[in-house]
């Protein structure tokens, strides 16, 4: 026992040698341990594992830290996050609709305030195929229309007469069969529905000088029969004989503006006709492309592919307008003059002249300068208005009734009614309940005859006109209008409204009466019309329009006061000439009516 430990409390106890046997006995016996479990073994390596990573914390490198546990815990959460973040911004990233659905929208959807003389414009979310996409498009209600595309994912719709009925509830459906680029077909059909503005009420107009009821219109009858549709888009041949028109049903004909039988020269699908000055071409647009023929013969002189908005001739080369800008025909094809400002909008009229052209841009009608892209509202920003024509010369345009300079700026508001403007500078006002002439400056307004004439179209001898009434195409011969002011008194005119706008401090407004001569000859805002040249010039004055009379004006300066002024004088073939100090200054009275002052200077 004396090799064992025996507790002192249990020495009064095992007196007994028995006991004291036995105690000995099993206190040398070995108890067998049991085995370990396989739970606690792993919850006795995790706790080790931790001790050791703990142990070892600041002495390995970063990435052990980092893939530790209870950091690789983290590191992979953190992960899932991103890849979940990553499929959300890809998704929303994607066209709507994604690849499956085609989605189909318009700027005009919902209006109910949109200007008649505009197409219709209608995006895709992915490239469309173009025939079976314009074959599926229904018009509601039923309108003639071409289309143009911009890209494969822009489609405009133009009607064929250039204008939107008022007032009225439109509805453009796509249906199934239009596809995209890859064959794959619209789930449903689309439809956009929009409200065109209301026609503008009748302004008060200023009493006419003929008695109500009296009609000065003589040679009045009817010509043809062009249906109940809206399509009309009358052109006149050189010598004033033959007009040219597209019935409701799209054919392009023609017809004796003394009468006889209407010809066809296109059976359908026709719009905007274009004729040549020289009366020898007519263009015109069908399925998307521009066709020249020969006249009378109506035989093919050249295909153009482009879907054009607007067509028109300028020093017999043809001009047209489309969804991308301005483009003419060079030698080797197309030409592009100008660019669209507005890829949603488009080219509805081009000046006879081709420097100016009329844009609609939604709402907005804009004056567009074709050599620099330059824009000037008309009428005001979003303000709906209708484009009516240009002057002969176009350098005034005409829209909503209100006659405009090229910088937008109101010369003139016209009594309501449908504008045709003549070479003589006489304007047709056609209505429903009459027919009014007029100067552009408002004066000998005279009014014709009562009842409908809607669109009258002045012919190139401003004497004869067409009108439409009813489904029928008429003619009538208008009374000579009242002599204008000779030309030496409207030059006399020209040349004080330029002075004024000179002392007013408006040179915009002066270089409107400049032609191109005069602009390049003297800076913008010159108040000494100091010309930008050397000092040997020349300058001429066209004083009346067959140049039978011409002012001309040289000068030679030298050093010193010894500088001479030359200023001659040519009518009918004679020519005086004088010579003045050009030092010398004062005014003197023009033959022609035209205030000059001499001297250093000025011209």
């Amino acid at each position: 026992m004396s090799g064992q430990h025996i507790d002192p409390e249990l020495n009064d106890v095992l007196q007994d040698p028995e006991l004291l046997r036995l105690a000995g006995m099993l206190s040398q016996a070995e108890t067998q341990a049991p085995p370990l479990d396989d739970a606690f073994k792993s919850a006795l390596r995790r706790q080790l594992m931790d001790v050791a990573w703990r142990s070892a914390e600041g002495k390995d490198s970063w990435w052990r830290q980092w893939l530790s546990p209870p950091r690789l815990s983290w590191v992979g959460a953190a992960a899932v996050v991103v890849m979940i973040a990553s499929v959300v911004i890809y998704t929303a990233a994607q066209p709507p609709g994604g690849f499956n659905e085609i989605i189909i929208q318009s700027p005009q959807a919902d209006q109910s305030a949109v200007a008649l003389r505009q197409p219709i414009l209608v995006s895709f979310n992915q490239p469309m195929d173009h025939p079976s996409t314009e074959k599926a498009v229904q018009i509601t209600p039923a309108t003639n229309v071409t289309f143009a595309w911009n890209g494969d994912a822009k489609m405009f719709i133009q009607p064929v007469s250039g204008d939107l009925a008022p007032n009225t509830q439109y509805q453009v459906t796509i249906g199934p069969g239009a596809l995209t680029k890859t064959q794959q077909s619209l789930a449903a059909p689309t439809t956009i529905t929009f409200v065109t503005q209301p026609s503008t009420p009748p302004a008060p107009t200023p009493s006419p000088s003929p008695k109500p009821n009296t009609s000065l219109l003589t040679n009045v009858q009817q010509l043809a029969n062009i249906g109940d549709g809206i399509q009309y888009s009358p052109q006149w041949s050189a010598d004033s004989g033959t007009v040219y028109f597209v019935t409701s049903a799209g054919a392009l004909e023609s017809v004796q503006a003394k009468g006889g039988s209407a010809s066809t020269l296109v059976t359908d699908g026709a719009s905007l006709p274009a004729i040549s000055p020289a009366g020898d071409r007519l263009a015109y647009v069908r399925s998307g492309k521009i066709f020249i023929i020969a006249l009378p013969s109506g035989s093919s002189v050249a295909e153009i592919d482009s879907a054009a908005t607007a067509v028109t001739w300028v020093n017999d080369k043809l001009y047209w307008g489309s969804g991308a800008g301005i483009f003419t025909l060079g030698d080797s094809g197309p030409v592009q003059l100008s660019h669209s400002p507005d890829s949603s909008g488009g080219v509805i009229s081009i000046a006879p002249d081709g420097k100016h052209a009329a844009f609609q841009s939604g709402n907005t009608l804009l004056l567009l300068e074709v050599a620099t892209g330059h824009t000037v509202p008309l009428g005001g920003v979003g303000a709906p208005t209708t484009f009516q024509g240009w002057s002969p010369n176009g350098q005034r345009v005409v829209y909503g009734n209100v006659i405009a300079d090229l910088h937008g700026k109101t010369v003139y508001k016209l009594p309501e009614g449908d504008v045709s403007w003549s070479a003589n500078n006489v304007i047709l006002l056609g209505s429903d309940t009459g027919i009014l002439s007029i100067r552009p400056d408002g004066t000998d307004l005279t009014k014709l005859a009562d009842g409908t004439f809607h669109a009258p179209a002045w012919a190139p001898d401003s004497s004869t006109f067409v009108y439409v009434r009813g489904d029928t195409l008429r003619a009538a011969t208008a009374p000579a209008a009242r002599p204008q002011p000779s030309p030496t008194a409207q030059a006399s005119a020209t040349v004080n409204a330029f002075m004024r706008a000179r002392q007013s401090n408006e040179p915009d407004t002066a270089r409107g009466y400049l032609d191109d001569s005069g602009k390049a000859a003297y800076g913008s805002g010159n108040p000494a019309l100091i010309p930008n040249s050397d000092l040997q010039f020349k300058r001429f004055y066209i004083l009346i329009p067959d140049r039978r009379r011409v002012s001309q004006r040289a000068a030679r300066p030298r050093q010193g006061p010894g500088g001479r002024l030359c200023e001659g004088h040519r009518y009918r073939g004679h020519r005086h000439v004088r010579q003045r100090p050009a030092s010398e200054q004062h005014w003197r009275r023009h033959p022609a009516g035209l205030d000059r002052r001499r001297g250093p200077g000025h011209a």
